[in-house]
């Protein structure tokens, strides 16, 4: 596979506590595939914690949504043609519409959820950086109308970063939080943005383990001392924000059972070893190859 095709992206680590590593490596496959991050100059690859959960956890919710898609595809198609002669040729572009629906959806969905994560980096920025804040795009607004809702009822005392990677050297998983905030509890909270539908119970495992990943450095930088008492889950909340992008709305749901959502992600990353890596297809393999130094075979469980 072409090195070129791809995508390899910093991402700056945080708190920093090691002056000679700063960022992870984004390494994503072409269209968004297999994802793992790397430490510059380490061979061996931390894999994203999205694509371990994507490719075990199941989402009945989704398959619902997709055949829905496809079915109104197909209601769109026919419908001025009821009560007419059908072609074979229209049926055809009804079910090839059915095929496509889901995937064009699912892409325009991406894409503006993807620059909501962008402006609402640019606006927490803003705020710590104690400079002027710029109106949002048009299309987003109705989502940064949520956020502000959201923010004025969750007690933050104050944004300390946004966009950055977190990593477990001992789990060797890695993923990128979406911001971090001390709230007047006294409480560091580990935010994960949504502007999809709902929120679902394996966000909760991917929210856990950033801040899993996120203890051990967030510990040394507070403290400077790690035999100074410190229990993760009394100093540090995971939450998933899910912010409506038709309404302003929001609902915001703090992981109640942290060590349990973590233990979740630590069975589902074994159960992937365990069925052979699934995502890490021959082409996913030669493309990361690139980059990490890959077993010549992958877990077996005959």
């Amino acid at each position: 596979m072409a090195k070129s095709k791809v995508k390899t992206t910093e991402v700056h680590l945080y708190p920093i506590i090691d002056e000679d590593l700063l960022h992870l490596n984004q390494v994503t496959g072409p269209r968004g595939g297999m994802r793992a991050y790397q430490k510059p100059g380490d061979p061996l690859p931390l894999w994203s914690v999205t694509t371990i959960l994507s490719n075990t956890v199941a989402k009945p919710a989704l398959m619902r949504w997709y055949n829905q898609q496809g079915r109104e595809a197909v209601a769109e198609k026919l419908e001025p043609h009821v009560g007419k002669m059908l072609s074979e040729e229209t049926l055809e572009e009804a079910l090839r519409e059915a095929g496509q629906r889901p995937k064009k959806t699912k892409e325009k969905a991406a894409d503006l959820g993807s620059r909501a994560h962008d402006w609402l980096s640019e606006y927490i920025t803003s705020r710590m950086e104690d400079r002027p804040i710029s109106t949002a795009p048009q299309d987003l607004m109705t989502v940064f109308d949520s956020f502000r809702e959201w923010e004025e009822e969750a007690g933050i005392e104050r944004w300390l970063k946004t966009e950055f990677a977190v990593y477990s050297e001992g789990f060797r998983y890695a993923g990128s939080v979406d911001a971090l905030a001390y709230n007047s509890d006294g409480k560091f909270m580990v935010l994960d943005w949504k502007t999809g539908k709902g929120i679902y119970s394996e966000m909760a495992l991917q929210v856990a383990a950033y801040a899993n990943a996120l203890s051990y450095p967030l510990r040394v930088k507070v403290n400077g001392n790690l035999d100074f008492p410190w229990n993760t889950w009394e100093r540090i909340e995971p939450w998933v924000i899910r912010l409506g992008k038709e309404t302003a709305e929001f609902e915001a749901r703090r992981v109640s059972n942290p060590q349990l959502a973590l233990d979740g992600f630590l069975n589902a990353m074994q159960l992937w070893y365990s069925l052979n890596m699934p995502g890490l297809t021959d082409n996913a393999k030669a493309e990361l190859e690139d980059y990490f130094d890959l077993p010549d075979e992958l877990p077996t469980v005959w």
